[in-house]
């Protein structure tokens, strides 16, 4: 990862902060502005309205035309993650206390709410002859991750899942914001036809990428550097792809061992290792991997549509961030 590389995603974290800071200025009621501004300030990636910038310049439009639209975007990301942390019961998100947990769940849905009335008003203020066409996309991809984290909790109470599901499911919960982060970057930056579809598959891709490598990482990171318990998706019960996976590789007698600890009401470090084994044995932690790098490889022939420059070059470099990724 360059210097340039580096400077130039801390220019651009930079300028969607202080836009939504410049948002989110009142401060009356207190336990509502002040819950807001909490969780939009833990330092995230920045990930989608990052993508969403550099794609929109990458095709030939500036950060000034596409920034209302990251700052939404980044909005509905934290608006769905402050909801997601009540319905898990979660007590940290990167380190830190969730808004529920600080403060309490009716305060958190209120903040959460209002989150999202402030990403439509930022949309809003995006051109006219572009803004049907957005405000489509946002909220259709709303309501996909909507319907993907109504899969999530459902799959959570199923003994079974298979991995067709499973891959249906993050496309809506995590990829589809990066889908529409690369579809309306290219949209709001003027980009053909061709290079609108490929920038929506691009951003489908880095977002399948990004939660297999999660699913990874909730098992092989440090706590420390996590910011939450390993193995917490497994005490959860959660599918992801290390279960699904591990489930359909497993013999007789690592499927029974595996259902055994899973349906446990209260499980355990040491039943959180035995787990972390099988997924070693089924080789379950390699094809995760694999996976991950053939999402990154299609997300970089993507790029080829694009014309070259340097936009195209920090989108190609942040594929290789992606890739090496360890929180």
């Amino acid at each position: 990862m360059t210097h340039t590389f580096e400077q130039k995603l801390s220019e651009l974290k930079k300028v969607v902060v202080n836009r939504m800071d410049e948002i989110l200025n009142k401060t009356e009621p207190v336990t509502l502005w002040e819950p807001m501004r909490y969780a939009i300030s833990s330092v995230g990636k920045r990930l989608r309205p990052v993508l969403l910038l550099l794609v929109n310049e990458a095709v030939g439009g500036s950060v000034e035309n596409a920034l209302d639209a990251a700052v939404a975007l980044e909005m509905v990301h934290n608006f769905t993650l402050v909801h997601d942390d009540i319905m898990d019961n979660d007590d940290l998100r990167r380190g830190r206390e969730t808004v529920h947990k600080k403060w309490d769940a009716n305060v958190a849905i209120l903040s959460g709410d209002a989150l999202l009335v402030l990403a439509y008003s930022a949309l809003h203020r995006n051109p006219s002859d572009k803004l049907p066409e957005v405000l489509n996309d946002f909220s259709s991809g709303i309501l996909r991750v909507c319907e993907g984290q109504t899969l999530d909790k459902e799959f959570e109470a199923r003994d079974s899942v298979t991995l067709e599901e499973y891959f249906d499911m993050i496309d809506k919960k995590t990829a589809e914001l990066f889908s529409v982060a690369c579809h309306v970057g290219s949209i709001l930056g003027g980009g053909s036809t061709e290079q609108v579809n490929a920038m929506k598959i691009y951003g489908k891709k880095v977002g399948r990428a990004f939660q297999i490598q999660d699913d990874l990482l909730d098992v092989i990171s440090d706590e420390a550097v996590l910011g939450k318990d390993i193995g917490s998706d497994i005490e959860e019960n959660k599918k992801t792809f290390l279960v699904v996976h591990a489930l359909e590789n497993a013999d007789e007698e690592q499927k029974k061992k595996l259902y055994t600890i899973l349906n446990k009401n209260n499980i355990t470090a040491d039943d959180v290792r035995n787990v972390i084994d099988i997924f070693g044995q089924t080789n379950t932690l390699t094809a995760a991997r694999n996976i991950v790098d053939e999402c990154l490889d299609d997300a970089k022939k993507a790029l080829l549509s694009i014309p070259d420059n340097s936009a195209k070059h920090y989108l190609s470099e942040l594929l290789d961030t992606i890739a090496k990724r360890n929180s």
